[in-house]
């Protein structure tokens, strides 16, 4: 990255970690407004035109996302789901990563944070939301025992 790149990100994460300071900006706001600096680098950059402005992309998206869910817990609803809303905005972060990445020749690489973080997401939200799974205490020890049994099973077969 050239100095001209860097003098620009960094007075403008100077100049919103002061207004933060002096509480001219709330937190939520804060994270709106990192998340649209890294952004509107991004397109200020060329978007698409270069792989490396993917730096860019990647914590502007996470960054809304986060921002996204502190504003969406607001909401009875979306409180009552749980935390996997949270992973699931993580995912749909790494799916709009996806759409950059598409250009290029290394472009699947982001299908598989974000498929994994959507479909934790959406496991944490049937699980915090079945009363019947919550009850039942065995699957405290029978799930890590079969994940143990999985990656030894995986490894076994990959040393052969």
């Amino acid at each position: 990255m050239d100095k001209k790149k860097i003098g620009i990100l960094l007075i403008a994460i100077g100049v919103f970690i002061l207004l933060n300071t002096l509480n001219l900006i709330s937190d939520d706001i804060f994270l709106y407004l990192l998340s649209g600096g890294f952004l509107f680098t991004y397109f200020m950059l060329g978007a698409r035109k270069h792989y490396g402005n993917i730096g860019f992309l990647i914590p502007g998206t996470v960054l809304l996302a986060i921002a996204l869910f502190s504003d969406l817990e607001r909401i009875e609803f979306i409180n009552n789901l749980g935390g996997g809303v949270f992973f699931i905005l993580l995912g749909l972060a790494f799916a709009a990563v996806l759409i950059h990445t598409s250009a290029f020749e290394k472009w699947d690489w982001p299908i598989y944070p974000a498929g994994a973080l959507i479909i934790f997401g959406v496991f944490v939200v049937f699980v915090e939301n079945n009363d019947y799974i919550q009850n039942q205490e065995y699957l405290n020890y029978i799930t890590p025992i079969v994940l143990i049994i999985l990656g030894s099973y995986f490894l076994y077969q990959n040393k052969k």
